[in-house]
């Protein structure tokens, strides 16, 4: 246990003596960034640790050059395109637990930036929110992560989210605890009411016999704005888990709305239902989670998923990125 900002921890054994460590390193050029990260991946190799890293494709390229250089890269190590497989942060979650259970008796290490500089304002709620569940989710297994922030790029707002997310900072070579930090407090700054659009169209799921005639509207509606056909069966999939969810569990109707938001096509559901765990679709529910699966395959196939919860009702917002259709051939 770290007791005091003091008390700083090592990046060598001292590690492995803990639990869930959750850390930041809020980096001030691509040098240290490189250096830090190599050398961390570097260690946990060598401590026979599975590691996952998961970064935007430039620093990507650059990562896997260093640790080639150095020899490096090993049957344990895992290197993603963040912007493939976190571009939803709400789906990141479920990654990082699959990497988890794949080594059941090996501690990992998980380097994610999901906070890459380019991300749109509701993206970043959305790292937030996933920084600050990731707390609750991984406490007790055997995993250290590292988040990567580019203090150059990012704004001071961004940054300050990062030490109220993140228990444990790097510094120096070593783990110091933040004096910032609040998940809680960042979680409900998170979950903030999220605008509708005026212009949308809306159809209201009453029962379960609405929802094939609400699946044909939304195809109906995506044809007439020209989504891709992969698309069309996205946005199907997509409103039938957000609608079936609501009918499963609020007494109430469920409003589907659906509208253009520049590159996405965004499916609204809003109901009288209250989200009370927020990491439900986070995580694989496996087979017996009917409800649970269908938020797990909202998350796995949506771009972003923005939720506004209170006492009184819930709003969930799915953005798809917009892929046109390439209209008939032959």
């Amino acid at each position: 246990m770290i007791e005091s900002e003091s008390a700083g921890v090592t990046a060598g054994t001292e590690i492995g003596k803990l639990g869930f460590v959750h850390s930041a390193l809020i980096y001030q050029s691509q040098q240290e960034y490189l250096d830090f990260v190599t050398r961390f991946v570097s260690d946990g190799l060598a401590m026979d640790e599975a590691v996952l890293v998961a970064v935007p494709s430039d620093k990507l390229a650059l990562l896997h050059d260093a640790l080639r250089a150095g020899s490096e890269l090993s049957a344990d190590l895992r290197m993603v395109d963040i912007a493939e497989v976190g571009r939803n942060p709400s789906r990141f979650m479920a990654m990082e637990g699959s990497f988890v259970d794949d080594h059941p008796d090996q501690r990992v290490r998980i380097v994610s930036q999901l906070a890459w500089p380019g991300r749109t304002e509701e993206e970043l709620v959305a790292c937030v929110e996933h920084e600050a569940l990731v707390n609750g989710a991984m406490d007790g297994y055997q995993v250290t992560g590292l988040c990567l922030y580019d203090a150059s790029r990012l704004d001071d707002d961004v940054l300050a989210d990062a030490h109220a997310t993140h228990p444990l900072l790097w510094s120096g070579g070593a783990l110091q605890c933040s004096a910032d930090y609040a998940p809680d407090a960042a979680l409900q700054r998170c979950n903030r009411p999220l605008p509708g659009n005026p212009g949308a169209v809306t159809y209201l799921v009453s029962k379960s016999a609405d929802l094939s005639p609400a699946r044909s509207f939304a195809v109906n509606y995506a044809g007439w704005v020209g989504l891709s056909q992969d698309g069309i069966e996205d946005l199907q999939l997509v409103a039938t888990e957000l609608a079936s969810n609501s009918l499963m569990y609020t007494d109430g109707a469920c409003q589907l709305a659906f509208w253009r938001d520049d590159d996405y096509l965004v499916c609204e559901a809003r109901d009288t239902g209250c989200f009370e765990d927020p990491l439900v679709g986070r995580l694989d529910p496996g087979p017996c989670g009917p409800a649970s699966r269908g938020l797990y395959l909202v998350n796995a196939i949506s771009d972003l998923v923005r939720t506004h919860t209170t006492t009184s009702g819930t709003t969930i917002q799915a953005y798809l990125r917009f892929d046109p259709s390439a209209g008939p051939t032959g």
